[in-house]
């Protein structure tokens, strides 16, 4: 049965994978590891026994000390390069919702606010490109949706702790309060006695 192991230059980072025609020749080359070589493991968790997988990590040749050092310089390398990654990935992130901020700025003001509720604290406007304050319209129209919820959960000793909704800040498109709050909201709930709504 062929056997595969992700095998990485230490002193270039390059990956592939060294293949093997049985587990008796993969440990034979383990032995002699070329230099330079660190063996990763196989490519797949599962891909090999549990029991030969063992018994190839203890034919494995060790690093010797030229080696570690070499080990130690990529580790430094990926990791600078993973840092360079998440930077441009943050830079791209801030640079579009910076676009998204300036698209809103004309957008409807009594268009759906989305808000985040969490009991004992200030309701909030969960989208961060958003300025807009929660209106005293929204604010009540969240609290009576939270208690409501409350007394579906009541009986099995528990209450709603925190919630997303979206609602009408403002005019109500269908001119009925009950629709104030969209449906689809969603909470989630902690056991005990229900800390005053406020």
């Amino acid at each position: 049965m062929a056997v595969e192991l992700k095998i990485r230059d230490i002193r270039t980072g390059n990956a592939q994978v060294a293949e093997f025609e049985n587990i008796d020749d993969a440990e034979a080359w383990l032995r002699e590891r070329p230099p330079f070589v660190e063996v990763l493991g196989p490519p797949r968790h599962g891909a090999i026994a549990a029991k030969d997988e063992m018994r190839l990590r203890d034919a494995m040749r060790p690093l010797d000390e030229q080696e570690r050092a070499a080990q130690t310089k990529q580790d430094e390398r990926d990791a600078e390069a993973m840092r360079n990654i998440l930077s441009a990935q943050q830079d791209r992130m801030k640079q579009e919702m910076e676009a998204r901020r300036e698209a809103v700025k004309d957008a409807d003001p009594n268009r759906p606010l989305h808000i985040a509720f969490e009991r004992g604290k200030e309701m909030r406007n969960a989208d961060p490109i958003d300025d807009r304050p929660v209106t005293e319209a929204a604010r009540k129209a969240v609290l009576a949706w939270v208690a409501e919820r409350d007394t579906w959960v009541h009986a099995r000793g528990q209450y709603v702790n925190d919630a997303q909704v979206v609602v009408w800040p403002g005019p109500i498109p269908s001119g009925n309060e009950e629709d104030r709050v969209e449906q689809g909201g969603q909470f989630n709930v902690l056991a005990g006695t229900a800390p005053e709504l406020n």
